[in-house]
């Protein structure tokens, strides 16, 4: 797909073509004008027609320069990195740099030039010189914007990039500077914001008492210039080659599951049970393991930075590299385990009552086998159903497997679908014993890796269960909706017996069915924070 065949904004075209005709035009209005003797315009064609093309000219390069950016906005979908690694992005960049010197250039003949010309006969000459000479320069610089125009309406657009390998050894990001309050990266901000407000001073001091050319626009300008790049450096991180790699392992039960075991054999002695950066080396170490738990790593890293820094270790922290044991498939695995772990403690807040209009947490998807051999998968009820993800054990759940046995015409009344998986291993006899008297699906194969992925997200208000390994409660229930977010939470051991009328149930389901889609359904993929991350995403807190 090309950016040529996306639906365009079909007003930037338009004014695209109506400014470079006005560009010509006025650069032959005034050599019109100003003619083989500069300094006595002709009568029919003066200044004052000059000024009215130029204040025209001024607002349909604001219109163009507004509806070109609104224009380049979904092209880009967020993938904002693109820009600078594709060529379609490049030719983006080049228009938008292109269009603002000619801006710059309309604003100086405007407030500079043309005044010069009309009120001062003895600068006349020179200033009519210059014009021309920048009304020319206005005209050249047409050409690369127009080829530049073609040339990105051919290319695909960034938003479609893949970036494997990123060049550059920063990125800018908002949420990791400004966002966590960092102090240089606050003072780097407003020392930037206190620039520009002095470059505005300088240049309007200059329009409304006059004085030269450079003090009216040199200096502001350079200022300007300064107060950019101290603010880009002030919300730029470490980047690495990988940090905007995009993970090609789905954001399953599956991965997590298999993550779990690897992290569980290789990474407790130093991250602790639960990631919380408090194992029983953590203390030996030069720097203590940061938590991945309750800290928000997961929203603050691209998927790329923890693929780097489990492949080549963290230099100065005693984070060795794994590249050599693990593949890039365990490793991809373990990234979709951090954000698991992540979106877990997220779930904290989650309770037996939905947030209605609030979907705010993307939950790892899952396959599954039933214990008559039917296949299905999570996202397979998204835009049908709601989903009522019921994890128990045996014999402990009996009582309630039979109120949902009963309760199960009237759920698929509501549209509600229940998923029973045990919470641990059972035999094919108490499997055929159990399903045999269950109308609703009973996971069977993949049983084991939903139940410990899901168990990440056990965690209440009321019961953090942050100390050593944790505790899994023998029965818990997820209801997620039809859009494929996890909506509400039922453990018995710690909630209220809500979720024992089922007409308490029913009425959250059928909330989630007067909802209209408020976000997209979750990707398949985790993916950078800017881009992704549902989770909280919604959340009035």
């Amino acid at each position: 797909m090309t950016m040529a065949s996306s639906p365009p904004s079909a007003v930037h075209p338009t004014l695209a073509i109506l400014l470079v005709v006005g560009i010509f035009t006025f650069l032959g209005a005034v050599f019109a004008v100003t003619g083989r003797r500069p300094a006595k315009p002709t009568t029919w064609l003066g200044i004052g027609t000059l000024k009215w093309l130029s204040a025209l000219g001024l607002v349909v390069l604001a219109a163009v320069l507004v509806t070109g950016l609104n224009a380049a906005h979904p092209l880009m979908d967020k993938n904002y990195a693109a820009v600078f690694v594709t060529t379609s992005g490049w030719l983006l960049v080049t228009k938008l740099t292109i269009t603002c010197l000619i801006l710059a250039i309309a604003l100086r003949i405007h407030v500079v030039s043309l005044p010069t010309i009309a009120n001062n006969r003895e600068s006349a000459t020179i200033a009519t010189r210059n014009l021309r000479r920048w009304v020319v320069v206005e005209g050249i610089l047409t050409l690369p914007l127009l080829w530049a125009g073609h040339m990105v309406a051919n290319e695909h657009p960034p938003n479609h990039a893949v970036i494997y390998t990123w060049p550059y050894p920063f990125r800018f990001s908002i949420m990791n500077t400004w966002g966590m309050a960092m102090l240089d990266a606050v003072i780097g901000v407003w020392v930037a914001i206190t620039l520009l407000i002095i470059a505005g001073a300088i240049t309007l001091r200059a329009l409304m008492k006059g004085g030269r050319s450079s003090w009216r626009f040199g200096l502001p300008a350079v200022l300007v210039v300064l107060a950019l790049a101290v603010g880009a450096y002030a919300l730029s991180i470490k980047a690495y080659p990988e940090t905007y790699r995009d993970t090609p392992v789905p954001f399953k039960s599956e991965s997590v599951a298999h993550a779990m075991t690897l992290f569980a054999e290789n990474c407790v002695p130093c991250h602790g049970h639960q990631a919380k950066g408090d194992g029983i080396l953590a203390k030996t170490l030069p720097k203590k393991p940061i938590d991945l738990l309750t800290e928000p790593h997961a929203t603050m890293h691209t998927p790329g930075d923890f693929f780097h820094w489990l492949t080549n270790g963290v230099p100065g922290t005693g984070m060795p590299a794994w590249g050599e044991k693990f593949s890039d498939k365990e490793r991809w695995d373990l990234v979709n385990l951090i954000h698991a772990i992540n979106r877990g403690y997220q779930a904290r807040i989650m309770n037996t009552r939905i947030l209605p209009n609030q979907p705010f947490l993307a939950p790892p998807g899952f396959s599954y086998t039933t214990h008559d051999g039917t296949t299905g998968r999570l996202k397979d009820f998204r835009g049908e159903k709601a989903v009522l993800l019921v994890l128990f054990s045996w014999p402990d759940s009996r009582e309630r497997l039979d109120q949902l046995r009963l309760a199960y015409p009237a759920l698929r009344d509501h549209k509600a679908e229940v998923l029973a998986v045990p919470l641990s291993e059972l035999t094919s006899q108490q499997i055929a014993d159990i399903g045999k008297n269950l109308p609703f699906p009973l996971v069977e194969k993949e049983a084991a890796e939903i139940a410990r992925t899901y168990s990440l997200f056990r965690r209440t208000i009321s019961h953090p269960d942050l100390m050593g390994p944790g505790t899994v409660p023998k029965h818990m229930e997820f209801l997620f909706d039809r859009f494929g977010y996890l909506r509400a939470r039922w453990i018995p051991e710690s909630d209220a017996a809500d979720w024992n009328d089922i007409k308490f149930v029913t009425q959250q389901v059928d909330q989630l069915n007067q909802e209209q889609e408020i976000m997209p359904p979750p990707p398949d993929y985790v993916q950078e924070s800017g881009h992704d991350m549902h989770m909280m995403g919604g959340m009035k807190m």
